[in-house]
């Protein structure tokens, strides 16, 4: 919460439908906040795997590069996440973003450098993941 203090924006988050997330506690937290939620859909992990990728690739991160396991009081971990954030989002060049930083890549966009993307507003959500719906009309294919 304290990393989108002053944050004009909304910021989506998506995550799985866990205790934790559907927590009353959880809701209260963010009440006042301008957090959209995102939740998968129940029974669905196809629905969260870019998460599940991410938060593997932070742990790994966290353990491996930034000594996580070292700590052993609150303060340190604090210290080694705030670190990590701040790596990730000025230092760490990202794949999906031409190697660029997630905070460069942003401020790129905000001066109009960026060709605006529209990779939303046409998808169309179904019950069955794309994945099966294409193995299944491959069958159906080679079945006629």
């Amino acid at each position: 919460m304290e990393l989108l203090k002053g944050c004009k924006e909304e910021t989506i988050i998506h995550t799985d439908q866990g205790s934790v997330y559907s927590s009353k506690a959880y809701n209260e937290l963010i009440k006042d906040s301008n957090i959209i939620r995102s939740m998968s859909r129940a029974g669905k992990p196809t629905d969260n795997p870019v998460n599940e990728a991410l938060n593997g690739w932070i742990k790994e991160e966290l353990y491996i590069d930034f000594k996580l396991d070292s700590c052993k009081e609150r303060a340190g971990v604090m210290n080694i996440l705030k670190g990590y954030v701040d790596f990730y989002n000025n230092r760490r060049p990202c794949f999906a973003i031409g190697y660029d930083t997630p905070n460069n890549y942003y401020k790129r966009f905000m001066r109009g450098e960026l060709e605006i993307k529209d990779t939303f507003s046409k998808r169309v959500l179904s019950e069955e993941p794309k994945f099966i719906t294409s193995r299944r009309k491959k069958a159906e294919s080679l079945d006629n």
